[in-house]
């Protein structure tokens, strides 16, 4: 995930493409509140392009960590306000198969709490 993550900051698409199952699939939950992908994103290279410019676009100042959130292995992106994204993720024989993030900021702000409570996140001022 770090190599996955790195290249996508980089904006190194081939390299990204590379750690992509051909059949991955990206969804996103904005809960009609922020901007978020409204269908899912199949396909290696479409999946890398999305991520690439999502985190062009928005990415500056946010931060990813590993944790656990609902018991499974995620990485959690954290901004200047605080927790902006969760990113679910399923490793396949071929690579990254499918990459869930939750960004609706009513879910986000129940996981914070839940991730404060269990020190799941790092040490933040908010």
């Amino acid at each position: 995930m770090e190599h996955f993550f790195a290249a996508a900051q980089q904006g190194e698409l081939r390299e990204l493409e590379q750690l992509l199952a051909a059949d991955v699939v990206s969804t996103a939950d904005g809960g009609g509140k922020v901007n978020a992908a409204r269908n899912p994103i199949h396909g290696r290279e479409r999946v890398a392009r999305y991520l690439i410019g999502t985190l062009q676009r928005f990415g500056a100042g946010i931060t990813p960590y590993f944790a656990e959130s609902n018991g499974e292995p995620a990485v959690i992106a954290i901004g200047s306000d605080g927790l902006v994204a969760i990113c679910f993720f399923d490793f396949g024989p071929d690579g990254l198969r499918d990459l869930s993030f939750v960004m609706n900021p009513d879910k986000l702000a129940f996981a914070a709490n839940q991730l404060l409570q269990i020190g799941g996140l790092p040490d933040q001022s908010w």
